[in-house]
């Protein structure tokens, strides 16, 4: 009886050992890193889950994405173009990257290539109501407040509903008015 219980705790232990052998041969899932990442509470939990995540999958655009916009956001602009350029390499044509590429350089106040970034973005897609947006904001942070105006009109004639490029253009517009001039206008120096 004692040989026969030994041999039953011998099998249960050797039908363990596969067990717990499978459990750290399991992989994790990229995919499933970001899920939980984007539950997650904090950005240093968010950038350790997408470096998990790359670690396992260097070509893992949405990680490169997702940790881009949260290093942008705690003001880490530089580094967020960094992934942003990983992004792009994974796929040199996704607009949205070069959007977010626009913010940070803004972010960065290197305010022409934010431009430049727009442009691009508005060569292939001259009705995205965002990037007119965001252009005529980093043009109005250039005091060139007439191309920003401009901007903004071409905002809302593509979506003459969003409230908050129409509340942008009137502040401009009443800056404009306080200032009494366009500072980009030919006749600014005689003002």
């Amino acid at each position: 009886m004692a040989e026969e219980n030994n041999i039953t705790e011998s099998s249960k232990e050797k039908q363990k050992e596969p067990e717990a052998a499978g459990k750290t041969e399991e992989r994790e899932d990229p995919g499933q890193l970001l899920i939980t990442a984007q539950e997650a509470d904090n950005y240093e939990e968010k950038l350790g889950l997408y470096d998990k995540a790359l670690n396992l999958d260097p070509r893992y655009f949405d990680a490169w994405l997702q940790k881009g916009f949260v290093l942008d956001r705690i003001g880490k602009s530089e580094e967020a173009l960094a992934c942003y350029d990983k992004a792009l390499e994974l796929d040199p044509e996704h607009l949205g990257i070069k959007c977010l590429k626009g913010f940070a350089y803004n972010n960065l106040k290197d305010f022409e290539k934010a431009i430049e970034c727009y442009d691009e973005v508005l060569k292939v897609n001259p009705e995205d109501v965002f990037s007119w947006y965001q252009k005529g904001s980093v043009l109005e942070s250039l005091g060139r407040y007439g191309e920003a105006m401009e901007a903004y009109d071409r905002a809302l004639e593509i979506d003459p509903t969003d409230v908050l490029i129409r509340e942008k253009r009137l502040r401009l517009l009443e800056l404009i008015y306080n200032k009494g001039t366009l500072t980009d206008s030919p006749d600014s120096g005689f003002n």
